[in-house]
């Protein structure tokens, strides 16, 4: 059923997120909804706390390059932030 929807935005909240490995869950069956969902949404944002940036997880998700928005703490350091941004993707530390 999921193929067959349309989004605008798809939130995700994950368990990890790194420049290189992606976004990622736990749970693969949880990452296999998530996944389905990005590919259906014309934008995609990930809401992680900053102590998930930088790391991995057992189910990947997406690519950062699919991500347009990361949602983070402010205490993430501006090394990460750097990093996010020069793979295009958009942080907003609140």
């Amino acid at each position: 059923m999921l193929s067959q929807i349309t989004v605008d935005v798809a939130v995700l909240g994950v368990v990890a997120f790194d420049v290189t490995h992606g976004a990622a869950a736990h749970d693969e069956a949880e990452a296999a909804i998530n996944r389905l969902l990005c590919e259906r949404a014309e934008r995609v944002v990930v809401a992680a706390d900053s102590s998930k940036l930088g790391q991995r997880a057992f189910a990947r998700i997406c690519s950062a390059e699919s991500v347009n928005t990361l949602v983070t703490d402010t205490a993430v350091a501006p090394e990460t932030v750097r990093r996010f941004e020069d793979a295009g993707v958009r942080v907003v530390a609140v």
